[in-house]
């Protein structure tokens, strides 16, 4: 016995009516759901904001002097940080050093 063409339409008639309120209730709860969200739960940007400043504010800042400032920031090559660096080991400052050097992960990682 096959189904006739009549009934077969009204079957898929009746079932998209159903899936289309089903994705409407779905829709709905889903909405309903996210406008539910207590307002506790941001996040307080001042406060925030305000904590990174303060932390900020705690950390220790080098005062340099100019020939200090070129001597260790200043492009290197240059007769004007070759100057200043004469300068600050005549008057018995630390001239910059080289930085710890770096070991090689070897093995594997070296390839």
């Amino acid at each position: 016995f096959a189904p006739s063409p009549q009934s077969s339409s009204r079957t898929t008639s009746l079932n998209a009516v159903g899936r289309r309120e089903a994705f409407s209730l779905l829709g709905g709860a889903a909405f309903m759901a996210a406008m539910n969200v207590p307002q506790v739960n941001a996040l307080d940007m001042d406060a925030f904001a305000n904590a990174q400043l303060a932390a900020d504010a705690e950390k220790k800042v080098e005062k340099l002097n100019p020939d200090e400032a070129l001597c260790k920031y200043g492009q290197g090559g240059t007769t004007a940080r070759t100057e200043a660096c004469k300068r600050v080991k005549a008057a018995g400052g630390q001239l910059p050093g080289k930085s710890a050097p770096v070991k090689s992960l070897g093995g594997a990682y070296a390839m």
